[in-house]
């Protein structure tokens, strides 16, 4: 071998191993400086460690100074080799397997993997490996006699796998050599099929494949380690399995000997620990065995909890899984899915799976996923439980988890990941459900990977593509159909609350230092810090041909994970663990001890204090806390994943329910009550922390895809909104819990504000800054604090940008609400800035108005080229914001455009309907080919209705007061019996005939709106709240949920102490 291709062997070698020599000896001369420089550059500009901060982390990671790694950056291989000294052990491996006798043609047990044919350039070394693992299990077998195996066969057996693990390893590397071979014409045949052989032969010669390897020596050490690895790991195997035969037999199988081993299925799991998997045997008698290797502990004491739970009266029953746990791995019996025979069956299966999710609910954990569950029959089966009592890390404040994804969801039923619910989103917005109950098969990974085509060829390439998830066995089936989970949810629910409730019921028991959960506090527990699909993407990227020529180009690419600290600053102290792992072909595994706070790494190094609490901490806390409020929030996320199914099977319809309007008016007391009721049920709703509270909700994706997400900012359905309702509701019942809640909520939304303010894209009153602005104004107002005047104020400059950019002009999104807002703050805390700003969207509004047939219209990416009528989306909202700012200006000319914007609606109005046209492309709530019509405040007569109202004391004429009564008698005849909210909804158009009754003096008007409200009444009564999303769907916030049904009731209450949000009214004095 030459001394050139010797000394790249050192290449190999990682940061960490080229350091200690390197102070040791002193800066080398040959030092290639402009090299260094480059690379060093490359380094620099890899984000995120561009940031100066992250860089000086990141050099400390790793104990190296820069000037340090530039000159390692620059040392050319021969200088490197110099002074490391000693041959790296993987050098000796290759040279001892790639020199001595050439061994008879080695064959890999079918079926072997596409490609296959390239494992020649390795088989010298898998050669060696095998035979060495043959002989280490005769040994095995002469030393315990009884072990269930024949040497040969199961060194046969195990080596199945390996070529699955070394095909990603070598494939685009020797791809990338087949093209060159190509190109270069060294390769012989008359078909890509020939010369995709002769390639294959070429690898099989030991001076080809010396000559290669020498050139990838990352690659080379990886072959090297991933092959002895698998040695090592096989021989473990069968070790095991002969010393605890006599345990396992009695265990698993009667006490008889089941037989000779016959099938070992291995690579069943990621690598961890020196590419250690999951393995399934399979003996001669048909007994089938799972081997896992790390600690069982707490699966064992997760069967026992079980059987305490089924002892103590759970009906039915949850079914347990046999396990034996050694030390430091265990075995377990292998559970097989089977179908439902009945649908009481099926309904048994949900109500067992709803017990386990209150159950997994308690232990806090998570990463459940869909190949964690089989459905056996009636029984839900948790398999594979290394995350129970999974801890938080220290940095969890309100910031952090309002920052990593998903992390709002920690701390509820959603965070095991059994129940629906989208884990990923790829590109192009569609979302990926890998949960234990929403899992289904036709699902494409989110991420693409690497697949080979023209295999076999010397066209051979490596493409991205996004794979079909395969189907699991983790959705009940029944007639060979799969069972949604949707259609069982009273079953799932009913399961929940049963468990949820013994929990509560035994608590002391649970919590005793005897009881149950004492048997998990030293079982060690895998914490989840990254995803493993982000892991295994970064390992199979890392093996591109150019990170295998040297370990520290590899490095860098590693250091992609420094991506994520900007968001978890905690992750900093875990990269050099992850990287180490990673090096080595590892999916990078962390635990802790359920009773401890301290973290260890995948090779046992020691972080003492990582975590604030121990997860048994958390544990006995959430058992502590389980209450009947608790109950309910938790059950409503239940439903709101459910109902994410069924949305996603079906739109769901506009809800409507039997409404029927008793003969005597509702008393504002009655009134009042519901409200606080609806009130009481929206606190319940709440998460807090920290003096934070916050919501989720179902939203509708860009995809029209259904979430179940975090409240925002706006006013329609988030934190503004929300926050003054509680405060309406405080201070008309006197109730500090609902100030206290309202309070919460505006500290959440000035602090999200304050972090991120360019989030907030929108300007209009219900999606954007003026609702913003308006809803901190009225709570100044409120509360008598000033101060939050200069808070709304302070954001009017963000605001400005937004207007600029602004394409929307309306009430609801543009400018036109952005206009109601900063007028509703400048009569409360006059400000240059919000006037200037006010005038700025007026002058705007009148540069975008379009002439029209009769009259002016607005015209935007949303209208579909169509001039929109209402008080939301069109002409209604605009000449009202229009109209106040006249009045506050003393300028004619918005005056004058806010008539013509009445013109316009004027011309649409159908006499025969008796309302206006919803002219929005996809309206489509009618069944034939005339115009759609809503009777709602968004869109339709209510809506326009009102905002003729509210705009009287500055046009007052008879074609207004006629579109008043007009508005009246279309609300009366087609706007009941919908939902209870206020955007498209009963009280939304109950509260205009409110407004209507006063503004006219008309009592019987009056009286017949309070009658209307009882109807509203009855019907929470009879039939629950009525929500404005499809199918009624639970949702907090103010325009379709529980916010607004509660605002609604106290604004009929004492419509004299409470703004009407609906006309964007002033505060009340």
């Amino acid at each position: 071998m030459g001394e050139g291709v010797t000394s790249r062997w050192v290449l190999g070698h990682a940061l960490e191993e080229r350091l200690p020599s390197l102070r040791m000896r002193g800066t080398p001369e040959a030092v290639d400086e402009a090299r260094a420089r480059r690379r060093l550059e490359r380094w620099r500009k890899q984000e995120p460690l561009t940031r100066d901060s992250l860089w000086a982390q990141r050099l400390r990671a790793s104990g190296l100074t820069e000037a340090e790694l530039h000159t390692l950056l620059g040392e050319p291989a021969e200088a490197l080799h110099a002074r490391m000294g000693a041959p790296p052990p993987w050098q000796r491996v290759i040279e001892q397997a790639y020199t001595s006798e050439v061994s008879p043609p080695f064959s890999w047990p079918e079926p072997t993997p596409p490609g296959a044919a390239l494992l020649g350039l390795v088989e010298p070394l898998v050669h060696e490996a095998h035979a060495r693992l043959v002989s280490a299990l005769d040994t095995c077998l002469r030393d315990m006699p009884a072990a269930p195996f024949e040497p040969k066969h199961a060194a046969r057996m195990l080596l199945a796998p390996l070529p699955r693990m070394l095909m990603p390893l070598l494939g685009r590397t020797l791809a990338v050599e087949l093209r060159i071979a190509q190109l270069e014409g060294r390769l012989q045949g008359d078909t890509p099929e020939a010369r995709f052989q002769d390639f294959a032969q070429h690898l099989r010669r030991r001076d080809v494949a010396l000559d290669i390897l020498a050139r990838y020596p990352v690659l080379a050490r990886q072959a090297v380690e991933y092959i002895t690895a698998w040695e090592a790991t096989g021989v473990e195997l069968m070790q095991r399995l002969a010393r605890d035969a006599a345990a396992l037999w009695h265990r698993f199988h009667y006490g008889v000997p089941p037989g000779p081993l016959v099938e070992a299925q291995g690579g069943l799991s990621d690598p961890h620990r020196g590419g250690r998997t999951v393995f399934l045997l399979r003996f001669a008698s048909g007994l089938r065995l799972v081997y896992k290797p790390r600690p069982l502990t707490a699966e064992a004491a997760f069967q026992q909890l079980l059987s305490w739970l089924n002892a103590r009266g759970l009906t039915p029953p949850l079914r347990t899984v046999e396990v034996l746990s050694s030390d430091g791995y265990g075995w377990m019996e292998y559970v097989e899915a089977a179908p439902c025979q009945s649908a009481e069956e099926v309904r048994r299966f949900h109500l067992r799976q709803g017990a386990l999710v209150a159950l997994l609910y308690a232990l806090d954990v998570t990463d459940i996923h869909y190949e964690n569950l089989i459905a056996v029959g009636e029984h839900p089966v948790l398999v594979d439980l290394e995350t129970l009592f999974h801890p938080h890390t220290l940095a969890a404040s309100i910031r952090d988890v309002e920052k990593q994804p998903g992390a709002v969801l920690n701390g509820t039923v959603l965070k095991s990941g059994l129940l629906p619910q989208p884990a990923w989103r790829a590109k192009d917005g569609t979302e990926v459900d890998f949960s234990a109950l929403g899992a289904s098969e036709g699902q494409l990974t989110p991420l693409g990977y690497l697949v080979a085509t023209a295999h076999g060829t010397d066209q051979l390439r490596f493409e991205r593509r996004r794979m079909e998830i395969p189907g699991a066995a983790n959705r009940p089936r029944m007639e060979g159909q799969d069972v949604s989970v949707a259609v069982q949810a009273d079953a799932l629910e009913q399961g929940f609350s049963t468990l949820y409730r013994l929990l509560a019921e035994h608590r002391d028991a649970l919590l005793a230092p005897e009881g149950p959960l004492a048997a998990f506090e030293h079982a060690p527990v895998r914490v989840l810090f990254r995803g493993t699909a982000s892991y295994d993407a970064l390992l199979h990227e890392s093996m591109h041909p150019h990170a295998m020529g040297d370990a520290l180009d590899r490095q860098r690419f590693f250091d992609h994970l420094w991506l994520a600290v900007k968001e978890r600053p905690y992750l900093a102290a875990l990269i050099p663990f992850e990287q180490e792992e990673l090096q080595r072909g590892d999916i990078p595994r962390f635990t802790a001890l359920p009773g401890s706070k301290d973290l260890w790494s995948g090779a046992g190094r020691h972080l003492p204090g990582f975590f604030d609490d121990s997860g048994l901490e958390r544990a006995r806390r959430r058992l502590a806390e389980l209450s009947p409020d608790d109950h309910e929030r938790q059950l409503g996320l239940l439903r709101n994943a459910l109902d994410r199914v069924r949305l996603a099977a079906s739109p769901g319809a506009r809800p409507r329910y039997p409404f029927h309007e008793p003969p005597e008016p509702a008393h504002p007391d009655t009134l009042l009550a519901a409200a606080r009721r609806a009130g009481e049920r929206l606190v319940a709703l709440s998460f807090s922390g920290a003096g934070h509270s916050h919501w989720l909700s179902l939203e509708r994706s860009d995809t029209e895809e259904w979430r179940l997400v975090q409240v925002g900012t706006d006013f329609y359905q988030g934190l503004s909104g929300i926050a003054l309702v509680l405060a309406q509701l405080g201070a008309l019942t006197g109730e500090a819990r609902f100030t206290q809640a309202a309070r919460g909520a505006l500290r959440h939304l000035t602090w999200r504000l304050e972090a991120a303010p360019t989030q907030v894209r929108g300007v209009g009153i219900l999606n954007g800054w003026g609702g913003i602005l308006y809803a901190l104004t009225h709570l100044g107002a409120l509360w008598g604090e000033r101060a939050l005047f200069a808070t709304a104020e302070s954001f009017v400059d963000a605001m400005a940008s937004r207007v600029e950019q602004d394409e929307h002009l309306d009430l609801g999104s543009g400018c036109a609400g952005a206009l109601l807002g900063l007028l509703t703050l400048v009569g409360q805390h006059p400000s240059e800035r919000a006037s200037r700003l006010a005038r700025v969207c007026g002058e705007k509004l009148l540069q975008t108005a379009t002439p029209q047939s009769q009259g002016l219209g607005w015209l935007s990416p949303a209208t579909g080229g169509q001039a929109l009528c209402g008080l939301a989306h069109g002409g209604a909202g605009i000449a009202l914001a229009l109209l106040r700012l006249a009045s506050v200006t003393g300028e004619s000319r918005f005056h004058t455009t806010a008539m013509e914007a009445l013109a316009y609606e004027r011309g649409q109005f159908s006499p025969e309907a008796g309302d206006w046209p919803d002219l929005r492309a996809d309206a489509g709530m009618h069944g034939g080919d005339g115009p759609a019509f809503m009777c709602g405040w968004c869109n339709g007569a209510p809506g326009i209705g009102l905002a003729r109202i509210s705009g009287l004391p500055l046009l007052d004429d008879h074609r207004v007061r006629e579109e008043i009564a007009a508005a009246v008698r279309a609300t009366l005849a087609g706007g009941l019996g919908y939902n209870h909210g206020l955007c498209h909804g009963d009280l939304g158009n109950v509260l205009f005939l409110l407004e209507a009754a006063r503004a006219l003096h008309d009592d019987t008007l009056l009286r017949r709106t309070y009658q209307l409200a009882g109807g509203i009444l009855q019907g929470i009564e009879s039939h629950g709240y009525q929500h404005g999303l499809p199918d009624s769907i639970e949702t907090p916030g103010l325009m379709v949920g529980l916010a607004g049904i509660a605002h609604g009731l106290l604004r009929l209450a004492a419509p004299e102490r409470v703004a009407d949000v609906l006309s964007v009214a002033p505060p009340v004095s």
